[in-house]
């Protein structure tokens, strides 16, 4: 008979092996490119050229490390579901280019064929990671919607590799194009441009799924929904700032841009975990309650602070120095009833359990105080518990 234990155990080892795998490169990296100084090699697109790209290995290792173990945690916890065990084959990709790459870079000098090899594995390898959001057709079940959807899986495919040919046959690598790509197609370049463009109805088409779902779903699984739909809309909102700002200041912004989106993929497969473990799930209407409403106040907040400044400077001719204070002390007595009027709002609008429960409590409260019957005031305090709390039983003892 199957050890139901023996799954842990080996997921364990295989997520302790990626760890290990990241580590091994990390170290090919630091003792040939940050201490030897030799630029390269080239990591998510970007072209390493010392100490100062740090950060973009340090990303790429906390969104393997983070996605490896939301895998683990699925195949360990519900290993029937496919979510976790194709997150975990994107972890395992992620971990081999990653040690292929710093293996061929650790070996080979600036110039070898090899070493132009690692450099164009990394300009187009990390393409598989970032649309991992689409297992969200697959979602809750780790099965489609129905026989009906199954063109999406393969738009997702067909659009996946797209962009990553796109990536592979384009003129140049990195970034800003710092080196040649030797293996540059144009034909396969337009190719590519062509189907990458399918990634667009298979993100629809996920969407649509999503919605079909939760029409014809249970409460339990509306509530998973909504933990991935979180996840999805704060992960379009990072990926649509960074453009803003890229859009904004090109020059200055490029690698921070790819820093921010690598690790805005993360936010999906985390709330999947979290969805489909369960975990905290009941907690999702107050969480969206609270996300929107201090987005709300941050977004009120700064513009009353950007048009403050300009407002006094305008009005009064102030200093920059008097103008900035004297904003900042009248956006600080803004926060508190503005937080909790928003926050009022918020909840009546997205988390009407805790609304509803308020106003029944309230509602109790006023009638206790003109009520003098025991039997009357125990059963109105019995239902407002029932409606607030929804306990599982109820026990009312009266002192006689």
């Amino acid at each position: 008979m199957r050890d139901r234990r023996s799954a842990p155990r080996w997921v364990l080892v295989v997520w302790a092996a990626l760890a290990a795998g990241l580590v091994v490169g990390l170290g090919l990296w630091i003792v040939h490119g940050i201490l030897q100084g030799v630029p390269g090699p080239v990591v998510a697109g970007v072209y390493l050229d010392g100490a100062g790209d740090v950060a973009v290995v340090a990303v790429y290792m906390v969104s393997a490390t983070a996605l490896a173990t939301v895998s683990a945690v699925m195949v360990s916890r519900v290993p029937w579901n496919r979510i976790g065990w194709i997150l975990g084959v994107v972890a395992v990709w992620m971990v081999a280019m990653f040690d292929i790459i710093m293996v061929l870079f650790f070996l080979h000098s600036p110039g070898d064929p090899r070493m132009d090899l690692a450099n164009w594995l990394g300009t187009w390898t990390f393409v598989l990671f970032v649309p991992t959001g689409l297992v969200l057709m697959i979602f809750p079940s780790g099965s489609l919607p129905s026989r009906r959807w199954w063109i999406l899986p393969w738009l997702a495919i067909l659009g996946t590799a797209g962009w990553a040919g796109l990536e592979a046959a384009g003129p140049g690598i990195g970034l800003e194009n710092e080196l040649p790509n030797p293996y540059a197609n144009d034909s396969i370049e337009a190719i590519a441009e062509v189907v990458a463009i399918l990634l667009l109805p298979a993100l629809i088409g996920t969407v649509g799924s999503l919605l079909v779902r939760f029409r014809q779903s249970s409460p339990e699984v509306r509530l998973q929904i909504k933990w991935v739909a979180l996840g999805g809309v704060l992960q379009v909102a990072v990926i649509l700032f960074t453009w803003a700002v890229d859009l904004l200041s090109p020059s200055d912004f490029p690698v921070q841009a790819v820093l921010i989106g690598m690790l805005s993929t993360l936010i999906v497969p985390i709330a999947l975990g979290m969805a489909i473990l369960r975990f905290r799930l009941y907690e999702i209407d107050r969480l969206v309650s609270r996300t929107f409403s201090y987005a709300t106040l941050g977004a009120l907040l700064a513009g009353a602070f950007y048009i403050g400044v300009i407002g006094i400077q305008a009005l009064f001719g102030a200093a920059d120095d008097l103008a900035v204070a004297g904003t900042t002390l009248a956006v600080a007595a803004l926060f508190d009833p503005l937080r909790r009027r928003l926050q009022l709002l918020m909840d009546r609008r997205f988390n009407r359990r805790k609304f509803d429960a308020e106003q029944v409590a309230e509602s109790f409260s006023v009638r206790m105080s003109s009520t003098t019957d025991t039997d009357e005031l125990a059963s109105d305090l019995t239902a407002t518990l029932e409606t607030t709390l929804a306990p599982s039983s109820i026990g009312i003892w009266i002192r006689d």
